[in-house]
């Protein structure tokens, strides 16, 4: 008899997620002609309008071939020699 009672927990947990998705899942209200109606015009008043201009990405500079570079240099981790990850990505 006690198994038939923690059996009840399992099931009653399904039942109330049942129904709590089941509440969910329902259309919140039924939409209002006017509401919609000026949403849409709200949508083409945005879709009328122009975008703003790209501005330009700004050049990065980039360092001569041979300026030092400290965390990219052998000597920034002192004692441990580079791995091949950091080579790939010189953050």
């Amino acid at each position: 008899m006690s198994t038939l009672l923690w059996w009840l927990i399992p099931l009653g947990a399904t039942l109330i997620a049942l129904v709590w998705a089941a509440s969910r899942s329902r259309p919140k209200r039924i939409a209002d002609t006017h509401e919609t109606v000026g949403d849409m015009a709200r949508f083409r008043a945005a879709m009328r309008r122009p975008l703003p201009e790209e501005q330009p990405a700004p050049e990065r500079r980039r360092r001569p071939a041979g300026s030092a570079n400290p965390r990219n240099s052998a000597t920034s981790r002192p004692g441990r020699p580079r791995r091949p990850a950091d080579r790939r990505h010189p953050a």
